[in-house]
């Protein structure tokens, strides 16, 4: 069965059914809630970053999208999407989001669940100095992102953290989390969802970290305690770039004080990487702790599956969609900006009609409207 059937329109407007329309009762609402979160949909996926530019594509495709939307009163204004969307809680949007990506996605179990925040440049409060951040769960094996929620400042995330796990459902997967993340709370939070997990540990936890790192210094060169470590290496070689990946990992952590202060603690991991460039040689080094028993594969995986977010999420919303260079900033706009532009890139992602990269697949909805109805599958 195609998985992209569960991202059709048709699901989105069964999943907006229970949305509450923000708008006062008797006020100036004459177009429906769907027709506006559908025209601000179809107009991200083509691009459009500010509120005119969605007005434009709405007016510019009126005769087209008055066949399937309810479209009696014309083309929404700029200020009847801003209004709206500044409007409308996040949380509720984000509520329809999960349950329209739930078929989908099916089910975390083995797979890796990547919680990550993300600065938007050009959103947030100007006046006040800082800006709006989200934190993102993403699930590595279906490259869709299944969670988010707004914090106003990066530090924020630790609080963050367990309230957006609260509303996954990650049984059975294994979270990854970078050094924001590396507290006992959350490494609770997630054995308490039946899920394992695996974080970064920098100096914000130094006692921590610096235990870690004498334990490897010792381990690696004493000839008992090194039979005990599982040791994976790769390498690659790629546009004059060697690298050589070392990844260290040990169930001995029975010595650890603290150990019990971390939901089921079952392993210390060491990442190194060593890279030559022009015969200069780098090194680097990081730490890990993790619920998972030792396997030096595995975690090199994890560790490495961490950064998918990066460039098949981040890196898309910035390049192919545009959401630094955007300057909504006002109440819940951003955010649920944003996450539109997480439901278009899952919908444009999922298309395998055509062989074609993200930003072609945006051109062609922009202008070829028999692509957009097979991209959304209209009439289904």
């Amino acid at each position: 069965m195609d998985k992209r059937l569960d991202l059709s329109l048709g699901n989105l407007r069964k999943a907006c059914a229970t949305l509450e329309d923000p708008r006062k009762p008797g006020g100036n609402t004459k177009h429906l809630l769907f027709t506006i979160l559908a025209i601000t949909l179809m107009a991200v996926i083509c691009k459009c970053k500010e509120w005119d530019e969605v007005e434009d594509y709405g007016k510019g495709k009126q005769a087209w999208l008055s066949t399937f939307l309810d479209m009696k009163h014309g083309a929404p204004s700029d200020d009847t999407y801003r209004r709206l969307f500044e409007a409308l809680e996040p949380t509720k949007l984000e509520e329809v989001y999960r349950g329209w990506v739930q078929p989908y996605v099916a089910t975390c179990l083995g797979k890796q669940v990547v919680i990550d925040g993300k600065s938007i440049c050009g959103a947030g409060h100007w006046d006040e100095g800082h800006r709006l951040h989200l934190l993102s769960a993403w699930v590595r094996e279906d490259g869709i992102s299944v969670g988010q929620l707004a914090t106003d400042e990066k530090s924020n995330e630790i609080t963050a953290i367990p309230t957006l796990l609260e509303t996954l459902e990650i049984s059975g997967s294994t979270v990854t989390i970078d050094a924001m993340g590396c507290q006992t709370d959350i490494a609770q939070c997630i054995r308490d969802r039946e899920a394992d997990y695996v974080l970064a540990v920098k100096l914000n936890q130094p006692t921590l970290h610096e235990e870690i790192r004498e334990y490897f210094e010792w381990a690696v060169t004493d000839s008992i305690e090194t039979k005990s470590l599982d040791v994976n290496e790769e390498y690659e070689n790629s546009h004059g770039r060697e690298t050589l990946r070392r990844t260290t990992v040990t169930n001995d952590v029975c010595w650890f004080e603290s150990k019990d202060k971390w939901g089921n603690l079952r392993s210390f991991i060491m990442s190194e990487s060593f890279t030559i460039i022009n015969d200069k040689i780098s090194h680097e080094t990081r730490f890990y702790i993790s619920s998972l028993e030792a396997d030096a594969k595995r975690h090199a995986d994890l560790i490495r599956g961490h950064w998918s977010i990066e460039n098949q999420l981040h890196w898309r919303l910035d390049v192919q969609f545009g959401e630094d260079a955007c300057r909504i900033h006002k109440k819940n706009g951003a955010t649920n900006l944003s996450l539109l532009r997480k439901i278009a890139l899952a919908i444009l992602k999922s298309d395998s009609s055509i062989k074609a990269s993200i930003p072609r697949k945006q051109r062609l909805a922009s202008f070829d409207n028999q692509y957009l109805t097979r991209l959304l599958r209209l009439g289904e």
